[in-house]
């Protein structure tokens, strides 16, 4: 699921949109939501490449040729199919409900699987696996997590196909992978594996990205102001409009959110300027916003509520 970095990260993609275009909230709200959407789908659709790999395997198997010595063809071995998470994965009726529903498939893509079974055949974890005398559940599902840590994820013909299939899936890869190994991990627990959903509270989640998207754009002029007032001295062309949105983002919490820390605001933010931003922006951002949340603080405008938050 979704953590609340990964719903700023998404807010930041629609404000660097919105900033680049022709600054339609609306537009940048559906862009925002339907993006997030497409999400949920490539997770669907990363689980369906699993299946699609256990097909592969068995259709290898069955083309094997026969023997020379003993005319007998090898048995087949299905592997995959019989691991305890693709197994449950086959048989899950609301997994394939959700598979139909989304209309996702491979089968434009199948020389994709193809390659990827080819590859995972010659792969230590594969072979160690197919010649294991003995499988146990903690077995079952590190195989299934390597599939996914090993193959789907470092493999960079499976990432440009995903990028091909959907403009909005290569900015979520990483996350969609998080999602599969939680999904994966799931098996341990004594109800067994579970679907990970896209939120962990989809109306909580959803009103948090809307209202941050939403009120920052709404007090843009504001917030360019404010910045602008303790970066007299920087060149503001040369200011990587991302820390911009990044900050505008942390001050749209901080005068907006009232159970959220500070602290907690700008923290966030500078981690996300790691992934996305300069070398730099960490030290930049945080100083620029810590300056301006002491005089929003003297000037009585920081309202926090709650346990701990009252300042």
């Amino acid at each position: 699921m979704l953590s609340r970095r990964h719903l700023r990260i998404r807010v930041m993609q629609a404000l660097y949109a919105w900033h680049q275009s022709d600054k339609d909230g609306a537009r940048a709200e559906r862009e925002l939501f339907n993006g997030t959407e497409h999400m949920f789908r490539l997770y669907l659709q990363m689980l369906q490449f699993l299946l699609e790999l256990s097909h592969q395997e068995e259709l290898y198997y069955a083309d094997l040729p026969a023997s020379a010595l003993t005319g007998q063809r090898k048995k087949a071995a299905f592997h995959l199919t019989e691991n305890a998470f693709i197994g449950w994965l086959k048989e899950n009726k609301e997994f394939q409900k959700l598979v139909v529903n989304h209309k996702n498939s491979w089968q434009q893509d199948i020389d994709a699987v193809q390659k990827a079974f080819f590859e995972l055949r010659k792969m230590p974890f594969y072979v160690n696996y197919i010649n294991a005398t003995k499988r146990d559940k903690e077995t079952e599902v590190a195989f299934a997590k390597s599939l996914v840590g090993e193959l789907i994820s470092k493999k960079e013909f499976v990432r440009h196909v995903i990028e091909e299939k959907n403009i909005y899936w290569a900015e979520g890869f990483e996350v969609i992978c998080s999602m599969l190994i939680r999904t994966i991990e799931s098996g341990n627990n004594p109800k067994g594996f579970v679907l990970s959903g896209l939120y962990k509270d989809e109306e909580e989640d959803l009103l948090f990205m809307k209202d941050l998207l939403q009120k920052t754009i709404r007090d843009d002029d504001y917030y360019t102001k404010l910045i602008a007032a303790r970066t007299e001295s920087w060149d503001t062309e040369r200011i990587a409009l991302v820390d911009i949105i990044l900050m505008k983002m942390a001050l749209c919490e901080i005068l907006n959110f009232s159970n959220i820390p500070v602290k907690v605001s700008i923290n966030e933010y500078i981690d996300i300027s790691k992934d996305y931003s300069t070398p730099n922006s960490k030290g930049f951002i945080n100083g620029v916003i810590d300056n301006i949340a002491i005089t929003l603080r003297a000037e009585g405008k920081i309202v926090k509520t709650g346990r701990g938050l009252v300042e």
